[in-house]
């Protein structure tokens, strides 16, 4: 068995897809499917974003 292999998105790319995702009348679900992600993916890319603003905006 071969290893998975993980593909990197850039930050950009993370961040449009968040905010595609917060759009209203548009469900994550909807937006993973398009961009060939899961939606959990998106999920944890909107946690890692929430987080660092507010370290930055904490600092």
């Amino acid at each position: 068995m071969g290893k998975k292999r993980t593909q990197a998105y850039t930050e950009e790319f993370r961040r449009e897809a968040v905010k595609r995702a917060e759009k209203p009348g548009v469900t994550t679900a909807s937006v993973a499917r398009e961009l060939g992600v899961s939606a959990q993916q998106i999920y944890n890319w909107r946690r890692q974003f929430n987080r660092l603003s507010d370290k930055q905006f904490n600092s």
